[in-house]
C-alpha cells in the first residue's frame, strides 16, 4: 500500500508556553490520532477516548477508521511509552496511517539515541504515513534523534539555556527564541528552510 509520506514535529518551550495548545490546534481535523498523554490532558477533550489498559489500547491499535485515543498510564513510565509506541507503529503500518502525539519525552528518553519502540517508529515511522508530533519542554534532555529526524521545528519561549540548545540544533538565533513571549511560535520547516513567525489565537 503506498502512503504519503508522514512528517516529524518537533515541539519544544517552557511550561505554558502554548505547546500543547498548538499541537491540538493543529491536530483538531485529524481523523485518526493516538496520543502519549501522561498528564491526562488529551483524554478530557470532546470526541477522544481515554484508554488506561495495555489490553485497551492494543484493541484499538487494531481498529480501522477515524478515532482518537489518549493512552493514559500508570507505573513505568518508560515501559508504558515504549508498549504505547509499538502500538502506534503496528497501527500506522498495519491497518491505516495516523498520527500521533507524544507528551513530556524527556520523562520517558535520554537525550542519546532514542529507545526501543520510540526510535523505530522516528526511524520508521514516516515512510509508513505516520505524522509525529513531538513535545517536550527541554529537548536538551530527550533524544536526539527526534531532534536529527525532524521536518518541522516549532518553537515557543524558552530559557536562556534551552534557546541556546534549540539555535545549536535549528539554527534559529537564540536571541529570536528569547524574545518571544506567551503563545508566540517560531515554525521552520528542516526541509526548506522556510520560517513563519505567529501567535496562538483562541
Amino acid at each position: 500500500m503506498k502512503t504519503q509520506d508522514g512528517r516529524l514535529y518537533v515541539i519544544s518551550g517552557a511550561s505554558r508556553s502554548g505547546k500543547t495548545a498548538w499541537t491540538k490546534k493543529q491536530t483538531a481535523k485529524k481523523r485518526r490520532v493516538f496520543a502519549w498523554d501522561p498528564e491526562d490532558q488529551w483524554a478530557q477533550l470532546t470526541g477522544w477516548k481515554k484508554i488506561t489498559s495495555r489490553a485497551a489500547l492494543l484493541a484499538e491499535a487494531k481498529k480501522p477508521g477515524a478515532l482518537k485515543v489518549a493512552y493514559v498510564a500508570g507505573g513505568d513510565l518508560k515501559a508504558e511509552f515504549d508498549f504505547f509506541c509499538g502500538c502506534v507503529m503496528y497501527a500506522g503500518r498495519y491497518v491505516e496511517p495516523l498520527d500521533c502525539i507524544a507528551e513530556e519525552l524527556a520523562d520517558v528518553t535520554t537525550p542519546s539515541k532514542a529507545p526501543g519502540n520510540w526510535g523505530i517508529l522516528l526511524r520508521r515511522g514516516l515512510k509508513r504515513g505516520i505524522t509525529i508530533w513531538a513535545i517536550s519542554q527541554r529537548w536538551a534532555e530527550a533524544d536526539k534523534t527526534a531532534v536529527g529526524n525532524a521536518t518541522d521545528f516549532s518553537l515557543f519561549r524558552a530559557s536562556a539555556e534551552d534557546a541556546r540548545y534549540l539555535q545549536r540544533k535549528t539554527g534559529v538565533l537564540e536571541q529570536e527564541i528569547n524574545g518571544l513571549v506567551q503563545l508566540e511560535y517560531i515554525l521552520k520547516d528542516a526541509l526548506t528552510g522556510a520560517i513563519q513567525r505567529g501567535k496562538l489565537k483562541f
